[in-house]
């Protein structure tokens, strides 16, 4: 069945049909059929999302992406990868652009509209130079954050910093305590966490590291912690003005900043790490008089540790046999 046939069922289809397309047994599925429930899953959503939307008694309507601009407060460190925005392009061109984005009139250009959301699919017609299918609402300000938040946070998965920079920037803007915790749906705690985290590290650090998916809220607020100390800010500025920090993955960015930090501004010591294809910082080696310890973060590669305990045999077996070899020449 053809994406946009399974599309158009499922916005004709009610609850109960929805539910009877259910499978009725849990079973583990392979890669190709996940892939497929991941796929059909998204459309469910889409589709529930646009039936709503036309029930709400809102109009679609297409526009000249020309004459759409993006919103007013950026939420992503990122861009979206070049492989999904591709995936996108080729999806709405095979299908046409099923889920509209959400516009409202441009408050300075007459004719204009500025995005709530729906950035990637704007971008992907911009490259296909097809008409963008959209619904107009008039917003204020408040509003307009609130659906972005709302969409960009329940279906792009923002990490920790970029919620944490986009409660500042909507701060910045004005907006009260209210609006920025309907925009990220989190509680007062939460929020408090965020400002602290966006005011205490420097924005230039942070946009230097990147979203680093992988770090977590305890890593971070460590992090701010860490910038308490006296000249911090310099130590920060010349971890990332160094060689080959642009080349890191942004975890292994936000590493490095960290444990220069922690060590007092001072390089770890050659050898103290291994790192990954990814310049991720995976193997802690510490040496002492009672031995050396390796310290294995699975965070950054998951069982690896495993693996490598499973390997001591075989390694110390190729080890015996390569001291008895120089015993024997």
């Amino acid at each position: 069945m053809k994406r946009k046939n399974t599309l158009r069922d499922l916005l004709s289809a009610g609850p109960e049909a929805e539910a009877a397309a259910q499978p009725t047994t849990a079973r583990v599925p392979s890669g190709a059929v996940r892939a497929m429930g991941l796929s059909l899953g998204h459309l469910r959503e889409e589709a529930q999302a646009l039936r709503a939307s036309i029930e709400a008694g809102d109009t679609v309507v297409e526009l000249d992406p020309a004459l759409v601009e993006g919103s007013f407060v950026n939420d992503r460190l990122a861009a979206d990868s070049e492989g999904e925005l591709r995936a996108l392009v080729q999806s709405i061109a095979e299908s046409g652009q099923q889920v509209p984005v959400l516009v409202r009139p441009h408050p300075d250009k007459t004719g204009h509209y500025q995005i709530a959301y729906g950035h990637r699919r704007l971008i992907a017609v911009r490259r296909l130079g097809v008409r963008l299918k959209a619904v107009v609402r008039a917003l204020s300000d408040a509003e307009l954050v609130v659906a972005q938040g709302k969409e960009n946070i329940e279906r792009r998965n923002l990490t920790f910093i970029e919620r944490a920079l986009f409660a500042a920037h909507l701060e910045a803007h004005g907006f009260d305590r209210p609006t920025l915790h309907a925009a990220l749906a989190v509680q007062s705690a939460e929020m408090t966490r965020y400002l602290q985290v966006a005011r205490s590290i420097p924005r230039a650090v942070i946009l230097a590291i990147g979203p680093a998916p992988r770090t977590g809220r305890p890593r971070w607020l460590e992090l701010q912690r860490l910038f308490a100390q006296p000249q911090a800010e310099d130590m920060a500025a010349q971890v990332v003005a160094g060689p080959g920090f642009r080349a890191l993955s942004s975890d292994a960015r936000f590493q490095r900043v960290f444990e220069s930090l922690r060590h007092g501004g001072a390089a770890p010591e050659a050898g103290r790490f291994w790192h990954n294809p990814r310049g991720e910082p995976v193997v802690r080696i510490e040496q002492s008089a009672q031995g050396m310890r390796l310290t294995i973060n699975e965070r950054l590669e998951p069982e690896f540790g495993t693996y490598v305990a499973e390997q001591l045999e075989a390694l110390y077996q190729g080890f015996r046999s390569s001291r008895e070899g120089r015993k024997a020449r």
